[in-house]
């Protein structure tokens, strides 16, 4: 008896995590700035350099490049100290190699700096790694059997799985310079992007991508003013991806790996951001399989086993709002900004989840002094999703607006990425052999009357005379599709 075997190359989700992760270091106050008396702001950007699948691992590493406010003693306004914190981050994957291909995306998630003396300060950076690993696999099962005689029975069945078919890494830049009057008044004290798409077409062997990059700029005027100020860069991309073909149906996640916004002297603000994507597409396979067989003479020897298969189906994108209050504990006069990076993702039912989000607000106090809070908000959102669908590639957008004296209302907006994921076992037959004959059953009788009891299937009746199904519908007249129903009497013809 010869197998006939199928294989279906694709890729597994081997990680899908969102972890946090700190880095320290020191910082001395230059002997021409004055000491330290409040430290009133700290925020940072991420500078990537590398994204390493290795074995057993991911190796993560950059820099982030950190801003400090600090009031000085004795003087008015704020002085400015930039601190790189390099970090080198490790994730543990079993399964993972040079091979794998991965997403990672590092975000900000806070800077905490405090005054050692007034002369040092120590500064902590909490980075928030958002990191999904794809290893290359192939689904290789039985599909059918072709028998040395006539004699063995087999039933198959069909379903339809979704698998991950393609990933593919790359890396682009956006670059553009906008107009910005009086830019040589301004200072831009920190920049967070966030990469919206709003196209992605497949169109044979290349790829069209669309979108914006949505910058919220902290900015500082010759007075000392201080505001945020937001600035949007369309981008159009074009990618080259082989097989890929036109009307395909893709999935594209995008991370920001550098940001680097200058004002210029000639009104005009250059930028240049550092981009890292992977597209992803899908595709239903119907397999067919062996689910049960026989011989009808001979008894069989038959090796099974189960094959784990992890099915993937990209479900497009979504965007949903919360409202959340978040205490501030003293009076405020104006609020100026707020962030929130997302850290996890709790599924409190189909229709309902809860996203945990680390959250900056930036103020100025009643006597006009900066000020800054940081807290971890939990934000209720309503999702449409089946059994099964995950919400991923979570970013956020917040607005602000006050809430009383001393706490304040965030309007949140998260947006990504619906996928459905799936374990199940695929039953695999590795091998048959013919036995020994089988003791002929009532020898003699050539003819059974026998009673259908409840959930008995024709073929179950069949194999348990070794004969066919096509045999007992000939001889109960019943159509090539029918099952017998409860206390329905079967003739059953037997072989001699």
């Amino acid at each position: 008896m010869e197998l006939i075997r199928n294989s279906i190359a694709c890729y597994d989700i081997i990680l899908d995590k969102v972890s946090t992760y700190e880095e320290s270091t020191d910082a001395i106050v230059p002997d021409t700035y004055p000491d330290i008396a409040r430290i009133a702001y700290a925020d940072g950007m991420v500078n990537m350099k590398d994204e390493s699948p290795q074995n057993d691992r991911i190796l993560v590493s950059g820099t982030v490049n950190t801003t400090v406010l600090y009031q000085p003693e004795g003087e008015n306004g704020l002085r400015r100290l930039d601190v790189p914190v390099s970090f080198a981050y490790i994730e543990e994957i079993r399964g993972c190699n040079s091979e794998s291909k991965c997403f990672v995306r590092c975000t900000v998630a806070d800077v905490k700096a405090h005054a050692v003396n007034s002369r040092k300060m120590g500064i902590t950076a909490r980075l928030c790694f958002e990191i999904t690993a794809y290893q290359q696999s192939e689904l290789c099962h039985t599909q059918s059997i072709q028998p040395a005689d006539e004699q063995l029975e087999v039933l198959y069945q069909t379903q339809d799985i979704s698998l991950l078919k393609e990933v593919k890494n790359c890396e682009f830049t956006i670059l553009d310079d906008l107009e910005w009057n009086h830019s040589e008044d301004l200072e831009i004290l920190h920049t967070d992007c966030l990469l919206r798409q709003s196209e992605a077409r497949a169109n044979n062997g290349r790829l069209l991508l669309r979108g914006e990059a949505i910058m919220q700029m902290l900015m500082r005027d010759d007075t000392g003013a201080i505001e945020q100020v937001s600035k949007t860069v369309p981008f159009t991309q074009m990618i080259d991806v082989d097989g890929i073909l036109e009307g395909q149906k893709v999935e594209v996640r995008l991370a920001v790996c550098s940001l680097d916004c200058v004002l210029a002297p000639d009104d005009i603000l250059s930028v240049g951001i550092g981009v890292r994507a992977v597209v992803l597409s899908d595709q239903v396979h119907t397999i067919q399989t062996i689910r049960d067989l026989y011989e009808r003479k001979h008894q069989l020897g038959v090796q099974i086993k189960q094959i784990p298969v992890q099915t993937c189906k990209l479900g497009g994108r979504f965007s949903a709002d919360s409202t959340e209050v978040m205490p501030i504990g003293m009076r405020v006069m104006q609020y100026l900004s707020a962030k929130a990076v997302c850290t996890s993702v709790q599924m409190e039912s189909p229709e309902q989840a809860r996203i945990k989000a680390e959250v900056d607000v930036l103020y100025l106090d009643e006597e006009n002094s900066l000020f800054q809070t940081h807290r971890t908000v939990h934000f209720p959102v309503k999702l449409s999703t089946a059994e099964g669908v995950i919400p991923s590639d979570i970013q956020m957008q917040v607005t602000i607006s006050p809430s009383g004296e001393d706490s304040v209302n965030l309007y949140t907006n998260a947006s990504g990425v619906y996928c459905g994921r799936r374990k199940q076992n695929i039953q695999d037959i590795t091998a048959v052999t013919l036995g020994s004959e089988r003791a002929k059953i009532m020898a003699g009788v050539t003819l059974v009357l026998r009673r259908v009891d409840e959930g008995e299937h024709l073929w179950d009746i069949a194999r348990q005379y070794a004969t066919t199904m096509s045999a007992i519908r000939s001889a109960n007249n019943l159509s090539d599709d029918a099952e017998p129903v409860k206390e329905q009497m079967l003739l059953i013809p037997l072989e001699q």
